[in-house]
């Protein structure tokens, strides 16, 4: 078989590409897989070459989420869900009082099957549990999601003192998150290794790779969000929060003088 005069890889000419055929996006996939098995100058650490090869795979493959993999999938029955909400993606989103309106609280969604099976009804106070820990939020019931999985909007749930926001707010007195529960490392590995808790290729973090299980909280444990912590405290000289925004007022009044 010729081989690549630069890497020493294997060369198979066809479909336009030198790596096995392989679409030009996938070959830096492969060029990591062959110096895994040994190719070219560059060598991975010994160590590290198994785990190259496993998933420097340039054709998609499934494999089991590194937690979900070392879980009691009895104990912790539900895969969790989180993504940002299109019109807060970004901070000047999670700043504007009228998206506010629209969203100041999320809610862990659970099908209505799955809540009945654990004794949940709609609007209920739950603590979400994974092996890193638990925070508790408010239930909404819908039939739009898997029965085994929970979804919640990120972002939403604030620490007391960020964003300008009142004490009272929604976000930090009702909204959660569920970075706390997921864990930004893995397990330990027979040698006592651990990786990031993320996807080996992208470095994506694990958002949607949680296991958890939910239980109803206490009557005393509801209408708030855990965890709390310490509010943060306000930078010099800055200017306490309105308690009445007016922002966009001189749009209407410019619209309605031209009118």
């Amino acid at each position: 078989m010729p081989r690549d005069v630069r890497t020493g890889a294997p060369k198979v000419v066809g479909f336009g590409c030198r790596l096995a055929g392989l679409p030009p996006r996938t070959q830096p996939l492969q060029r990591f897989r062959l110096a895994a098995r040994g190719y070219g100058r560059v060598q991975p650490p010994e160590a590290e070459r198994q785990r190259i090869e496993t998933y420097m795979d340039p054709l998609p493959f499934w494999y089991m989420p590194f937690e979900e993999a070392v879980v009691d999938l009895e104990k912790y029955p539900l895969h969790a869900l989180t993504q940002r909400p299109m019109h807060m993606y970004h901070s000047w989103g999670s700043q504007n009082a009228w998206l506010r309106q629209i969203t100041s609280q999320n809610r862990l969604f659970v099908h209505h099957r799955t809540a009945a099976g654990l004794g949940l009804v709609d609007d209920d106070w739950v603590w979400i549990e994974s092996i890193n820990g638990r925070v508790k939020g408010q239930i909404k019931l819908v039939d739009g999601v898997n029965e085994s999985t929970v979804w919640t909007w990120n972002a939403i749930g604030k620490r007391r003192g960020s964003w300008g926001l009142k004490d009272d707010a929604a976000e930090s007195n009702r909204g959660f998150l569920l970075n706390h529960i997921i864990g930004d490392q893995t397990s330990a590995d027979a040698q006592g290794k651990r990786y990031s808790n993320s996807d080996p290729v992208t470095g994506q973090a694990a958002w949607f790779d949680l296991r958890v299980r939910i239980v109803k909280c206490a009557d005393e444990e509801a209408g708030f969000t855990e965890p709390q912590f310490e509010r943060f405290s306000q930078p010099p000289h800055f200017e306490p929060s309105l308690d009445r925004l007016s922002f966009g007022a001189e749009f209407r009044r410019a619209r309605e003088a031209a009118e």
